[in-house]
């Protein structure tokens, strides 16, 4: 899937699988596009992530993904 800057994100933490079932999923990374670096198909993106800091990123394996948990918390509805 293909981002286009100012889209919010969440890239998924390796290791994010349980080890057990007692052990939670490590949470994902949300952040925003700043900068489309190349695109389809091994794209690079510059992402402002919400701790404040911003890095270059180039998902692997469909481990970038659309924020949907924040579009539904700040959606005002």
């Amino acid at each position: 899937m293909a981002f286009d800057v100012g889209d919010r994100v969440v890239a998924e933490k390796s290791g994010r699988r349980r080890r057990t079932a007692r052990q939670p999923l490590r949470p994902g990374r949300h952040g925003v596009i700043v900068r489309v670096l190349r695109g389809e198909p091994n794209p690079r993106y510059e992402i402002r992530w919400d701790e404040g800091i911003t890095t270059v990123y180039s998902p692997a394996n469909s481990g970038l993904h659309p924020d949907t948990d924040y579009d539904e918390a700040h959606s005002g509805s």
